[in-house]
């Protein structure tokens, strides 16, 4: 692409993913540019980004809040027309939860390159979206840290891979007894070891719900069968996964924990940009120490795992179940509704009680989607 301006929309600009992809734009302003901002209730940071990087359009969820835009002199639209867009080269896709889903499917059938952070499209609706991908010969480049990792192992190689070894930092609780689990509040479960992520995907870090998404991530994206998909846990989070092909040699990548990294490689792959804004790796001063440690995750006390590998293997609508179920029980515990240890039991109940369809359309999927949600409101 030489030198030309690559054209961005933002989905989910107001969230974690969101303002560290416009970080990213500040570093490289002869490089890329913000066509679209989409945002949920956040007005107050959309204003400020518009603002800043003065888009051509904008989206956000309420009337209320469209209203409240209404003056900014941009082009007011929707999450799905702005990913469609013929003035936009790029989407990045950060959008929480399953609203997500309908915007990525509007990306890939306009031939966008698609920059995919919001793991729950390819979790609920995986066949339905690589499919689309493949129809419309469109890349999907994931920008969360550990799928990202996979990808970028991968790079150059055969299809010889043996398995896909996941890291996890296993939260801030992994080292706690049943007992004090029942007792963790929102705002321990908020304050993650390691990384700076939305409220969402850092309860599902702790709950190691996250990374089971992730695993069906990965089935999707790479073709590859669940049980060819390990966990293991790494606290220092500087190894964000690992490649194991079948001579037994082993890839990893690392880098300091900090979303940047992926979501530049996202935006401007196949390159390499220098960026002196992101951290270097100092191997002799890591964090907590040298060493670099592995442990097995304990499924017991973190059912939630084991729940999505086994929902992945199942397929058809349980992954539906299982997003929805995790949204509604997420959002529960926030509130200070139920204890932290109920969002498993509130997940599994859902699972317990779905009839599932083997080869859903998207209609099946989205009744199943709203059924959980249901479900688990209690």
């Amino acid at each position: 692409m030489g030198s030309k301006l690559k054209r961005l929309a933002i989905l989910g600009s107001t969230g974690s993913i969101g303002r560290q992809t416009l970080d990213i734009v500040r570093g490289f302003p002869d490089r890329l540019r913000v066509v679209g901002l989409a945002a949920g209730g956040n007005t107050a940071l959309l204003a400020q980004q518009i603002e800043e990087f003065k888009p051509k359009c904008v989206a956000v969820e309420s009337a209320q809040a469209r209203d409240g835009l209404r003056r900014c002199g941009c082009e007011l639209t929707t999450a799905d027309e702005m990913a469609a867009r013929p003035d936009v080269d790029l989407v990045v896709i950060a959008i929480s939860g399953m609203a997500g889903l309908k915007p990525t499917l509007a990306a890939i059938r306009a031939k966008k390159k698609l920059a995919l952070a919001t793991k729950e499209a390819l979790v609920v609706a995986g066949s339905i979206v690589t499919a689309e991908a493949k129809k419309h010969n469109v890349q999907i480049m994931p920008i969360d840290s550990e799928p990202s990792a996979i990808w970028q192992c991968l790079q150059g190689e055969d299809k010889s891979v043996r398995r896909l070894i996941l890291t996890a930092s296993g939260g801030p609780f992994r080292k706690l007894s049943p007992k004090e689990l029942d007792a963790v509040t929102p705002q321990q479960a908020l304050a993650h070891p390691t990384w700076n992520m939305g409220p969402k995907v850092t309860i599902d870090s702790a709950t190691l719900m996250n990374k089971g998404f992730e695993a069906i991530e990965l089935s999707r994206l790479f073709d590859t069968p669940i049980e060819n998909i390990d966990v293991v846990i790494h606290p220092q989070s500087i190894i964000h996964s690992m490649v194991e092909f079948a001579d037994g040699s082993v890839k990893a990548q690392l880098s300091i924990p900090d979303m940047r990294f992926p979501i530049q490689y996202a935006i401007f792959h196949p390159k390499r940009m220098p960026n002196a804004g992101l951290p270097r790796l100092d191997f002799l001063n890591i964090k907590g120490g040298n060493a670099l440690t592995f442990e097995s995750p304990d499924t017991d006390k973190f059912p939630c795992l084991s729940m999505a590998f086994e929902a992945s293997g199942k397929g058809g609508t349980w992954p539906a179940v299982l997003s929805a179920a995790d949204e509604v029980a997420v959002d529960r515990f926030l509130k200070g509704k139920i204890r932290f240890t109920d969002i498993p039991s509130i997940i599994s109940g859902a699972l317990g009680a779905h009839r599932g369809i083997s080869d859903p359309s998207l209609d099946d999927i989205l009744a199943a989607d709203a059924w959980a949600r249901e479900k688990a409101a209690g």
